[in-house]
This record gives structure tokens, C-alpha cells and sequence, in this order.
């Protein structure tokens, strides 16, 4: 009887392990750009990329690799999940991919790639141009002055532009919405990164005017793009500064754009879904554990989904004070006056540091903030302001001329070349602004404070001023 059985089910479990095998996609290929020691495969979960496969490259930079592809949509294949290096695709399981990707772009490769692939690419070629400005940016020093109007040309050239319709009507009507969407990344893709000159509000072509974010914010469909939230985000940022408000408004809705979005102007985002990845995203940057829980009193009520909930509980379960608890390591930089002033001459007092640099605009959205926070703490002996510039050391006159333009109060130190191995590689700063907090025993309080436009950075500071 159990042999019967066996040879009963045998046929069954051979030919579902065929359909799995028929639904894997085979992603393969040579990747000539850079040395990276691998290639992954992502899948889009909520406007984010999450691992699903990954491949070493051999002595010739070739690699292969199998997944299968959750569902029908797009994927991304790349060397991280940052913005470059990476090329979206649409998958179908079993649907093989061969790329080449060559120094500044990619291409296709062999007679397997599937119409939706061969028009993914088509697209990419289109827009290449404005990707190769606003995403591979370094040593280019493309401004607005030279991509404005190559996007406008680009945008005349859609009228015309011919899709190839293929036999899959899902991926058509998807690919219609992805061309936008696509479009609309890149185009603040090329704002909000570095450049040696930025617009102001009326350099600005008609297109970033004219951005619908109802529209945009009405369905999830966001969420299938990588990095959707953040491009919604960062729309509604950008269409609200270009909407007349003041510099103080715009600065105070940077400061909590949870706020923005979600109370002040609740009626411009459209989808409920949406407004709890929002509350989400924005969870994360509390900087301590009293500035989580008011976080939660505001904005917990807009999590609608049990996956959204679910996320919030791991969020709650995984967060931690950003206490470090020990000695920071001390540092020496020279003031506007060329004397050398160390943090350890501060010992016995709270030192609030600001790290910035003349070129970076966020670091000046938080200077107004700053320079108030300053104000109401100027006559506490036992609190010091300190800001530390790191812009190259021939831009020092730079610094000067700004500290005189900008009367920037406090303790101000020029860093220059020493940046980083003194600041960034001790304390992990990939990013500026960074602010940090020295108590009064010179512990590091936080390595990651709250900014001076957070809700959180008063009860902070009059925190550590008690120890």
C-alpha cells in the first residue's frame, strides 16, 4: 500500500517542481562598470528595495542569478539600493533578463529579453540625457542652467515619442504611469542633489509648477516605484515652495514635514494608505525615546493598515536611545581668527555641535532655527553652540565671508581636508547636517541629535543641562 501511494504522488511532485523551475527568472549578464565584488536583485516593497538575489562577479565582471519574482511588476538590478548604479525592469516569473552595463549606461544583451524589457530600455535611452545629469552628476557640474532646457526638450520630444505596444496589457497600461513617474524622479532627482548653483523660484520651468500631487497621492501606485514615497515627498516639498509661501513657512514645514503633509494640508493626499507610509517614513527620525513617544500620540492614528501597525511595532520594539555613553574622541580645528580650539576646552559645559558646509542647502534651512535655538539659551553659562565647517581647505575666505554675512553666533571652527578622519570616519557622518551632543562629563550624549527645528531638541538640551 505505501509503494502505491509513493508511486501515486511521485508524478505530482515532479511536475510542480517543474512549474517552480519554469517560474524562476534567470537575471544574467557583465557588469563593466566600476569593480563591485557583487550584483542583487531587488523587489519594491512600499516604494523601497529589498534584497532578492545576488550574484559575485567573476574575473570578467560576468554574473548569474535565479529568483522568483513574488509578481508581475518591476524590479531593480544594481550594486545597492542607492540611486545609482541601478535599472529598473519588469519581471514576469520566468522571464529571463540579460544586461550589459557599460561605464555610463547599459544594453540588452542576446535574443532572450522579453517586449516589456525592450521597452523599458527604448524609455531609458530616451531619458538618458536628463539621468545622466541629475543621477551621475559628480564632475559634470551640470546646473539648472543647462538642464532646464534640456528638459523642456525632452518634454517637447514626448509629443512625439511612439510606444510599442506589446501583448501584455498590464505592463502597457503600467509602462504609461512608469514613463511619468519616471520622468518626474528624475527631474527632482537633478534638485535636490549637490551643484555648484541652484534656481530660485522663478528660474523654474513650468513642469515642476504644474506637478498634481492629488493626482499623484490619489491611488498606492506610488508605491510600486522605487523610491515612490520619497519622490511623493519630495514633490509636495518642492510644489509647496514654489507656491509662494515664505522662506519661514517653507523652513518651518522641512522641519516637520509629517505635519505638512499629514495635518496642515491633509486634503492634498488623497489616499489614506499613503498617509500611513508617510506617518511611517517619518517615524524613523525621532532622535530619542520622549520624541518617539510624542511621535506616536501625533501620528499613530493614520496607520490604517495591519502591515502598516505591524511595521510600527517592529519600529517601537527595535528603537533605542541614541546614547553612545562614552568618551568622544576629541578634536582640534582652528576658529575664524586662526587659534586652535579643541572640544575638550568645553569640558563641564553642554556643547550642541552643528556640522556643515557653505554648499550644503539643508545645513542652511536649519541655520534660522539655529540661530533662535542660540537666542533662547544665551544666557546659560553651561550651554555652548559650537559649528564645524567642512568645506575644503581652499574655501576657507568662504567660510569667513559667510560667518560675517550669515552672523552666525557661537563657537565657529573651520575642519577643511581634516573632515574626515577627524569627524566623519570616528563619528559616521555620511551625511550633513549632522548635529551632535557632548554632556557636561564630555560623554557623547548623542552622536545623532535631534536638528534645531525638531520638536524634540529643547527637552534634549534642558536635559542634559540638569546632569
Amino acid at each position: 500500500m505505501n509503494k502505491k501511494i509513493f508511486l501515486f504522488f511521485l508524478p505530482v511532485l515532479i511536475s510542480e517542481g517543474s512549474l517552480f523551475a519554469q517560474s524562476e527568472s534567470v537575471v544574467s549578464g557583465i557588469w563593466e562598470r566600476n569593480t563591485p565584488k557583487s550584483v542583487k536583485m531587488f523587489k519594491v516593497v512600499n516604494g523601497n528595495l529589498s534584497e532578492v538575489a545576488s550574484s559575485a562577479l567573476d574575473g570578467e565582471g560576468r554574473f548569474s542569478m535565479r529568483f522568483m519574482p513574488e509578481k508581475e511588476g518591476y524590479y531593480v538590478l544594481g550594486i545597492s539600493s542607492k540611486a545609482t548604479d541601478r535599472y529598473v525592469f519588469y519581471l514576469k516569473p520566468g522571464d529571463p533578463l540579460n544586461v550589459r552595463v557599460m561605464k555610463e549606461s547599459y544594453q540588452l544583451e542576446g535574443k532572450e529579453n522579453t517586449p516589456e524589457n525592450l521597452e523599458m530600455t527604448r524609455w531609458h535611452d530616451f531619458i538618458f540625457p536628463l539621468e545622466d545629469k541629475a543621477v551621475y552628476f559628480m564632475g559634470k557640474n551640470s546646473t539648472y542652467v543647462d538642464f532646464f532646457p534640456l528638459m523642456e526638450e525632452k518634454l517637447a520630444a514626448l509629443k512625439s515619442y511612439k510606444v510599442k505596444k506589446t501583448k501584455n496589457k498590464k505592463f502597457n497600461a503600467a509602462f504609461a504611469e512608469y514613463r511619468d513617474y519616471n520622468l518626474l524622479y528624475t527631474a527632482l532627482q537633478f534638485i535636490y542633489s549637490i551643484r555648484s548653483a541652484h534656481p530660485q523660484d522663478e528660474d523654474f520651468i513650468d513642469y515642476y509648477r504644474q506637478i498634481d500631487i492629488p493626482s499623484l497621492s490619489a491611488t498606492t501606485k506610488v508605491l510600486n516605484y522605487p523610491d515612490g514615497l520619497r519622490t511623493l515627498v519630495s514633490a509636495y516639498m518642492l510644489h509647496s515652495k514654489l507656491s509662494g509661501i515664505s522662506g519661514q513657512e517653507y523652513a518651518k514645514m522641512m522641519g516637520n514635514p509629517a505635519n505638512a503633509l499629514l495635518k496642515n494640508d491633509a486634503g492634498t493626499i488623497k489616499n489614506d494608505t499613503i498617509k500611513g507610509e508617510i506617518a511611517l517614513m517619518f517615524g524613523h527620525s525621532s532622535r530619542t525615546v520622549e520624541g518617539m513617544k510624542e511621535y506616536k500620540s501625533q501620528y499613530a492614528g493614520f496607520l490604517i493598515t495591519e502591515d502598516q501597525k505591524a511595521r510600527w511595532k517592529r519600529i517601537e520594539d527595535s528603537y533605542q536611545e541614541k546614547a553612545e555613553n562614552k568618551k568622544p574622541i576629541d578634536f582640534t580645528f582652528p576658529n575664524a581668527e586662526g587659534r586652535d580650539v579643541s572640544l575638550s576646552d568645553f569640558r563641564g559645559k553642554v556643547v550642541y555641535i552643528d556640522i556643515w558646509a557653505t554648499w550644503c542647502g539643508p545645513c542652511k534651512r536649519e541655520m534660522p532655527s539655529l540661530k533662535e535655538l542660540e537666542e533662547e539659551y544665551k544666557d546659560n553659562k553651561d550651554m555652548v553652540f559650537m559649528g564645524i565647517n567642512v568645506d575644503v581647505s581652499k574655501n576657507i575666505q568662504k567660510w569667513k565671508d559667510f560667518l560675517v554675512k550669515e552672523q552666525l553666533p557661537g563657537v565657529q571652527l573651520f575642519a577643511g581636508d581634516m573632515a574626515g578622519s577627524a569627524l566623519s570616519k570616528p563619528y559616521k557622518i555620511t551625511g550633513i547636517p549632522r548635529f551632535m551632543l557632548v554632556g557636561k562629563d564630555g560623554c557623547l550624549i548623542y552622536m545623532d541629535a535631534p536638528r534645531p527645528s525638531s520638536s524634540e531638541i529643547r527637552a534634549v538640551l534642558n536635559d542634559a543641562l540638569k546632569k
